[in-house]
């Protein structure tokens, strides 16, 4: 407050000096001085009417000290145009006022139109996540149907054909061994389709566990490739382990990763010509191994590229059967143990790998026990 009626007193004394000066010479340098006094004014917090009071005052106690009557004229023009310039930041301050009240009210408008555009948004998103659950829950309802209701009375249509075809029942007929033989094959393709579906639910839900071990890296694909020879067999393809450097070890679930061989290996004799080779190759790269699975089957088409990591994608040309899942879950499962899943294709030839981290034993024990789970985990 003191500072205030400072202001007030230093202006009410310079005002009267300046419209003095400007009434009896006039020039610019006056003029930019009531200016500089009105500026003053609106900092110190002077209002226009108190502007006009200190005004009247100085020209009044200003008169006598004119010139002649004569002179009047002139003296009052250019009182009014001093006084004019004095209020001169004052109308610069209002307009600023208006200007920003303007530009508040657009901003506010925006705002609004913001504020209701996000509230569509959110309520279209909301009847989508609401949609979402519901074809959630109707798809893990069909996922129970399927586990519950088919896969136990297919297994055991796919076991009972399997003891036909070892010949628990009797000797049949060439035309009855190939009505059974394709009843088997079919039983075969289901189980794999009901087995792939319920792994997919598992992978998307988060359901799926993983028991990671170190493993030779050698030893897990010998194995592997021994349990897919048979069925390469059937179809003519001998598969083959070409190479795999000696003491590789990774991190992995060993079923997971006998899941993730079997597809590949079933993918690639299934699409090489009767009497070729399918050749299984590891080799050592920076920080990890990489594991091919090499066909010489038609390749995959260029246009099919994009997609073929996708869930139910086939190549329209395929007429191999399948349910299109295999790869799906084959990229989910070597994600899940911190590896990557690509493929290099051309015609007569395809190799499908992936790409694990290598697993070293540390010479500190600490380090050996961070690195190795507990048995039974």
């Amino acid at each position: 407050m003191a500072a205030v009626n400072a202001a007030l007193e230093e202006l009410a004394k310079q005002y009267p000096i300046a419209l003095r000066e400007y009434c009896r010479g006039g020039g610019e340098a006056a003029l930019l001085r009531a200016y500089q006094l009105g500026r003053q004014a609106v900092s110190a917090g002077v209002g226009v009417l108190e502007m006009a009071g200190f005004h009247q005052e100085a020209l009044v106690s200003a008169l006598p000290e004119m010139l002649a009557l004569e002179e009047s004229a002139r003296i009052a023009r250019r009182a009014s145009e001093f006084f004019a310039e004095c209020l001169a930041p004052f109308e610069l301050t209002r307009r600023g006022f208006e200007e920003a009240h303007a530009a508040l009210r657009e901003l506010n408008q925006g705002l609004e139109r913001r504020l209701s555009a996000a509230l569509q948004d959110f309520e279209s998103a909301q009847d989508e996540l609401l949609e979402q659950k519901r074809m959630e829950s109707l798809k893990n309802d069909f996922i129970s149907v399927i586990s519950h209701e088919v896969r136990t009375p297919l297994t055991s249509i796919h076991g009972a054909l399997n003891l036909l075809k070892s010949g628990l029942g009797g000797e049949l007929n060439p035309q009855g061994q190939r009505l059974l033989d394709a009843a088997y094959r079919n039983s075969q393709r289901l189980v794999r389709l009901v087995n792939d579906l319920l792994d997919l639910q598992r992978i998307e839900s988060g359901t799926m566990t993983f028991n990671l071990r170190p493993v030779d890296l050698r030893s897990l694909l010998e194995q592997a490739i021994e349990a897919s020879q048979a069925h390469a067999g059937q179809l003519g393809i001998k598969l083959v382990l070409q190479d795999a450097p000696p003491g590789a070890r990774v991190r992995v679930d060993s079923d997971r990763m006998m899941q993730v061989m079997t597809n590949l290996l079933s993918n690639a004799a299934k699409f090489s010509p009767q009497g070729e080779t399918v050749v299984v190759e590891a080799n050592r790269r920076t920080g990890g191994v990489r594991v091919g699975v090499t066909d010489h089957g038609p390749g995959v088409p260029e246009e099919f590229h994009g997609r073929i990591f996708q869930k139910f994608a086939q190549a329209a040309s395929s007429d191999r059967g399948g349910s299109g899942l295999g790869l799906s879950i084959t990229k989910a499962i070597v994600e899940h143990m911190s590896g990557h899943v690509g493929f290099e294709s051309e015609p007569g030839r395809t190799t499908f790998y992936f790409d694990l981290p290598e697993w070293r034993r540390t010479v500190s024990r600490e380090k050996a026990a961070a690195n190795t789970w507990p048995a039974g985990r």
